[in-house]
């Protein structure tokens, strides 16, 4: 308690910051995946074609791989930016990513008697998606997207790799700087510590899902 006492505003600023990345890439996330995943529903092949195949590469790559590849890649095309935006880019690839394929069998749940109605109705295809389709697919989307905001809390702590001081590197810090400068083994204490803030972060938001998951079902 002593060292969680004086180190206490050192480990605030890390806990913040994880959760800024956190908030800002599910925002960018949002915006992109459903785009994205409205995109992946257009009767435009190409088009269709190439969101789907967006998806399905940074799905499919590990979080720690994009982190890397976006970390090192951008100064080799001459974009000089810190760790904690190159964890901001990759977390949103992902994160948008899964989105979109939420958004994607979102969409597609939707009677295709509502878009014929709309259609009857004079309502363009722009107007359909917005008026129509859309208000009713982030009912059913919302699950999903929650789950996702528990996963990305947690994989924030990957951005330690690439320098990123959240939460997790300042705890790594202050175990180095308690351990060397005062000869106390804290690591298992501080450890817990990493172990309970996250599940009192993520556990409301898993339950949540599940919760929303049932009543819409």
């Amino acid at each position: 308690m002593e060292v969680l006492s004086k180190n206490l505003n050192f480990l605030l600023d890390g806990l913040i910051n994880t959760l800024l990345l956190s908030l800002s890439c599910l925002g960018i996330a949002l915006v992109l995946g459903i785009l994205a995943g409205v995109l992946q529903t257009s009767n435009h092949k190409a088009l269709s074609l190439t969101m789907r195949g967006y998806a399905e590469l940074f799905r499919g790559l590990p979080i720690l791989i994009t982190l890397f590849l976006v970390f090192f890649l951008l100064p080799e095309l001459g974009v000089h930016v810190n760790s904690y935006i190159s964890a901001m880019i990759a977390l949103s690839l992902w994160s948008s990513a899964n989105i979109s394929v939420a958004v994607r069998g979102a969409i597609q749940s939707i009677p295709k008697a509502q878009t014929e109605a709309s259609v009857a109705l004079g309502l363009s295809t722009v107007q359909t998606m917005r008026y129509v389709i859309l208000p009713q697919a982030v009912r059913r989307m919302l699950p999903s997207v929650i789950g996702l905001m528990s996963n990305l809390i947690q994989s924030t702590s990957l951005s330690v790799l690439i320098g990123n001081q959240d939460f997790l590197k300042s705890v790594q810090l202050v175990i180095e700087r308690v351990e060397l400068m005062e000869g106390l083994s804290v690591a298992s204490q501080m450890y817990t510590l990493v172990l309970a803030v996250y599940f009192v972060i993520c556990f409301p938001l898993s339950m949540l899902a599940k919760r929303l998951e049932r009543s819409y079902r």
